[in-house]
């Protein structure tokens, strides 16, 4: 865990600058964590659900083919964890190029270190009697992203949604760690509960009662709850109740330190906690960057989870769905579903851009930072920022070798000048491409019709994308509804 930065967050996206401030503030389940569900698709006015969460004692990680590891990971990176289906009987040999292996490397799962750059071939053999089958994955190095917690945009990225279960069969407690941004009391927080009546893996009965307990954090470099409990509430009946982004409020709330570290610790108390559980539900990213999100260190907000008898972990690529709510603001993430099973190309006169009107003060920039994937080809993506007219303000080509193919990625553009993005204007920044050359890009919904505060994801604009050039640009497409209006790209302009 690394160790608390002076500043981890920008005024806005709660910590996480989704409204677009610039001011410093001071399981459970035996399945591995896949994409998203997709059939049948969910309806407008309900929930998107998340890819069952892994086994309590299973690494976080995405499945990209038979090894299962992150979809990249961040130059220099240590005890990213690798993992092939464990068999009767079997005897298992890893290999590594371009990385290290610091530990055992006959087990069904590794530990392996990434190097300064290019990509980390993994290979496994597995032995069963007379048959041997040796498994192999490639995966990317990208450059650590610089920390850039003053920006103006939706700051976060995600590949999909991920549960993390209350509870259960493990009995998983799990914490939200977070920095407080305001000297105030906290006097309630939004979350996002998930359940299913048809997908297993995320409940069971009744949903149980989860008590939250606000707690401090103990200061040391892993940033673990610590002490008696500053505020607690409880919530019960959970799926009876349908909500599945219920608000909460302690009866008794404490004024916290602003910039300090704290945890909201979510314990099931149902009386039968196996027969009755629920789950919590987060952004999720394929890969294991350091840090988690650009935008935040993940000191300052995270998801931790303890199965009974175990310590607490991160759990690597979850970030927060969470609103907090103090007597003076709110913070948080709003973002509560990744659109990742409809994304649109960018090629020739297919292109995608955020289109916005800059409210509050004025923000320089000298950067946009833009995720998304290369799917083909070799050519630049170019990044523009426009007037709404289609006024060029400035734009720059980002070598595909920035790219790695087939994965989404953090990419920065770096402008010649310094710009000013004028309050009260509209933009465009317009991601293109040429036609020999394909890129893809999929945008996170806001949950402001679920309650969630502006300040907790980008208020000032949406993604749109067009197949034909100028004069087809409509809103993100999703459940058959076109020209929708409450999605964003993920990108930040940086100072």
């Amino acid at each position: 865990m690394k160790t608390l930065n002076t500043v981890l967050f920008t005024t806005s996206l709660m910590a996480l600058g989704c409204s677009g401030q610039s001011a410093p503030v001071g399981s459970s389940t035996p399945k591995a964590v896949g994409p998203q569900l997709t059939a049948p698709a969910p309806p407008a006015d309900g929930p998107q659900l998340a890819a069952p969460a892994p086994a309590a004692d299973g690494p976080t990680v995405a499945s990209t083919g038979t090894i299962r590891t992150p979809a990249l990971v961040s130059a220099g990176m240590t005890r990213i964890q690798a993992f092939v289906p464990t068999q009767a009987g079997a005897t298992y040999r890893w290999s590594v190029t371009n990385g290290t292996i610091p530990g055992v490397a006959t087990n069904a799962a590794v530990y392996y270190n990434a190097p300064a750059s290019g990509a980390v071939g993994l290979a496994c053999t597995v032995t069963v009697g007379a048959a041997v089958t040796t498994y192999t994955q490639t995966v990317p190095v990208v450059p650590v992203m610089p920390l850039t917690p003053f920006f103006y945009g939706s700051g976060f990225s995600a590949d999909s949604l991920a549960n993390t279960v209350v509870g259960g069969p493990s009995a998983n407690v799990v914490s939200y760690r977070f920095q407080a941004r305001y000297a105030t009391a906290l006097e309630g927080f939004r979350i996002f509960f998930i359940w299913s009546s048809t997908k297993s893996g995320y409940n069971a009965g009744l949903g149980g009662t989860v008590r939250v307990d606000l707690h401090a954090d103990d200061g040391t470099g892993a940033h673990l709850p610590t002490g008696p409990a500053l505020a607690s509430t409880s919530y019960g009946n959970i799926i009876p109740q349908n909500n599945f982004y219920p608000k909460l409020t302690f009866p008794n709330p404490v004024a916290l330190t602003g910039g300090g570290l704290y945890h909201l610790v979510f314990t099931n108390i149902d009386q039968d906690p196996v027969a009755n559980y629920v789950s919590l539900d987060t952004l999720y990213t394929n890969a294991q960057t350091a840090p988690m999100q650009p935008v935040i260190s993940d000191a300052a907000f995270a998801v931790l989870f303890k199965p009974a008898g175990g310590a607490w972990r991160v759990r690597q690529g979850y970030t927060p769905t969470l609103e907090l709510d103090f007597a003076t603001g709110t913070q948080g993430n709003g973002y509560m579903e990744v659109w990742s099973t409809n994304p649109k190309a960018v090629s020739g006169a297919a292109s995608v851009r955020e289109t916005f009107k800059v409210s509050g003060p004025s923000r320089n920039f000298s950067k946009v930072n833009v995720r998304l994937s290369r799917t083909s080809g070799t050519g630049p993506l170019t990044v523009r920022v426009e007037e709404a007219d289609g006024s060029l303000v400035d734009q720059v080509a980002i070598p595909a070798a920035q790219f790695p193919q087939g994965v989404s990625t953090w990419v920065t553009a770096t402008f010649p000048l310094s710009h000013v993005l004028n309050t009260g204007v509209a933009y465009n920044l317009v991601l293109s491409c040429a036609a020999d050359t394909s890129f893809s890009a999929f945008p996170m919904r806001k949950g402001r019709d679920k309650g969630f505060s502006n300040a907790t994801f980008f208020p000032d604009g949406h993604a749109q994308f067009t197949t034909t050039g100028a004069a087809g640009w409509q809103g993100w497409d999703m459940w058959g509804t076109p020209n929708l209006t409450f999605s964003d790209l993920q990108f930040a302009f940086v100072p």
